[in-house]
């Protein structure tokens, strides 16, 4: 929501400016983007522990397809990276987890070795005695520290000038 105010704001149609941002219908797109903070917040309220209704792939897949449409119409992808931490986090660890016990797979057929007790990572640390909500709530910090350093570095390149 935040970057489709900014480049309404910034819009080469209002500035005259070499540092405009030329972004098709940017208040439309943070209206979207508001519509779907506003999905999840009523979903995380009305499911609050113990969860009655899981989202699932369907619905997660969905809110991936959304901040990825939302990514490439505000040109932003690469900031997504930043701002999406979180999943890189748990991606990557699946990643690795399968890479990893694939390199280690034994010649006579024998089963490779694991980095994680179980991937993603938010259920290896449930292996290791967590309980599921001090999990989900450090797992809430570290997205608000991405999103912070997500904000920080647009805030670096737009106002300051990438110095």
């Amino acid at each position: 929501m935040l970057i489709g105010v900014w480049q309404l704001n910034q819009s080469c149609r209002s500035v005259a400016s070499s540092r405009c941002y030329d972004v098709r219908d940017p208040l439309d797109l943070a209206v979207v983007a508001a519509c779907v903070v506003g999905a999840c917040i009523g979903f995380l309220w009305w499911n609050a522990s113990p969860a009655r209704i899981f989202v699932g792939d369907t619905g997660s897949l969905g809110l991936v397809g959304a901040l990825a449409g939302l990514a490439i119409m505000t040109r932003t992808e690469l900031l997504m990276v930043i701002l999406g931490g979180l999943f890189v986090m748990e991606t990557l660890s699946v990643l690795l987890q399968v890479g990893w016990f694939k390199l280690t797979k034994r010649p006579n057929g024998g089963l490779g070795k694991r980095l994680f007790r179980i991937a993603p990572i938010h259920h290896h640390f449930e292996m290791l005695g967590w309980e599921q909500i001090p999990v989900t709530i450090r797992f809430w910090i570290i997205c608000g520290v991405c999103v912070a350093a997500g904000l920080g570095a647009l805030y670096a390149e737009w106002v300051v000038g990438g110095a």
